[in-house]
């Protein structure tokens, strides 16, 4: 059997190896189009790729969709898988890091064992089209296939190969394709922030719609001149698309002293937050315990980890083979599947190519 794998990402790369591994006698093609596999990957966790999380996943996930196949191949799986092929792992808190702490040990770990397995690599590629009999037309030569897998990611990070060019060519093939939008991004507000530009704080940081509190969450917040940022904010900006919230009635409240229960005088400000952080509070006239932004829009493409939507789970089978067309799969950040940090993309990469490896 010949198995063609568009896209060589973290998903692409991870059923190509697991196909070989599983059936080793399959022929297994990777099309990427960057000029080398797992560009995206060593940007990962800040270059430290957090590969995946022991704490619970639900809810850590825009649909119900992704479960199942995140539970055949859980958080323990995948770390025993890593170390079967040299990459050794450590725990900080809930989160799994290669022991090195780099990113670069998880990709060239996985290249080697594409290099050993035999596994064919097409570097510089453009999918010019495909057929339903799964003929795959690349730069403009034509490859015939027994199955046909995209793993060609998202639209985010365009300047690593995922610009979300591949969608409308699958839309020629009648594939609903979710609204896409940035996530795990620095969110834009409507108020004037440009003098806290820079300022790092601890706070805890409460998505509100329409003033009801929805999902709060505490960790360092990021200023920029027209945004909040920081791993909180990634994740509150999640929720807004997960809740498909809207700009203008949905706010964020950051309580900079979460610990403090008592009032706090504004003459007292400064006594727990930096000059720039209390000097704009009391200016503002703004509660230390209670900081209203109102959502305006999301930081574009370039600036976000991961994107929401994408192709439509209803287009899809349990085992993420196509319904529209035999022999052809989906996995990864193509798929209308994402989620919040802290490794959880990464792991739903990993365990969508584990379940079509297993499902051919």
């Amino acid at each position: 059997m010949k198995i063609g794998i568009i896209g060589g990402g973290a998903s692409g790369v991870f059923t190509a190896i697991r196909i070989k591994q599983l059936h080793p006698n399959y022929d297994v093609v990777i099309f990427e189009r960057n000029n080398k596999l797992l560009k995206k990957i060593y940007a990962t966790g800040n270059g430290r790729c957090n590969f995946a999380n022991s704490n619970p996943i639900d809810g850590a996930y825009n649909d119900d969709f992704a479960y199942p196949i995140l539970k055949e191949f859980n958080c323990i799986e995948i770390e025993k898988y890593f170390d079967s092929i040299g990459i050794k792992s450590r725990k900080l808190d809930n989160l799994y890091y290669p022991y090195s702490l780099s990113a670069a040990t998880v990709a060239e770990k996985m290249i080697n064992k594409v290099n050993e397995l035999g596994i064919e690599v097409i570097l510089d590629t453009k999918v010019d089209s495909y057929s339903s009999e799964k003929e795959l037309t690349v730069n403009g030569k034509k490859y015939k296939f027994d199955t046909l897998i995209f793993a060609c990611g998202g639209k985010s990070s365009p300047q690593l190969g995922t610009d979300g060019n591949i969608y409308s060519l699958l839309e020629t093939h009648g594939y609903n394709i979710e609204t896409l939008s940035p996530s795990l991004c620095p969110i834009k507000v409507k108020e004037n922030v440009n003098k806290l530009d820079g300022v790092r704080v601890k706070a805890k940081a409460t998505l509100l719609d329409k003033k009801k509190e929805i999902y709060s969450e505490d960790g360092e917040v990021q200023f920029r001149s027209d945004a909040i940022s920081g791993i909180v904010i990634f994740n509150i900006a999640f929720m807004i698309n997960k809740l498909n919230l809207q700009a203008n009635t949905t706010t964020i409240k950051l309580d900079f002293v979460p610990e403090v229960e008592n009032n706090i005088k504004k003459e007292e400000y400064n006594s727990y937050l930096n000059e720039k952080l209390s000097s704009y509070l009391i200016k503002n006239n703004i509660d230390i315990h209670n900081a209203i932004f109102t959502f305006k829009s999301f930081y574009n493409f370039d600036n976000s980890q991961v994107s929401s939507g994408g192709v439509s789970i209803k287009n899809i089978s349990s085992n993420l083979e196509s319904k529209l067309e035999k022999g052809i799969f989906f996995i990864g950040e193509v798929l209308d599947i994402d989620a919040k940090c802290g490794g959880y993309n990464l792991m739903w990469a990993f365990a969508s190519a584990e379940k079509v490896a297993k499902s051919l």
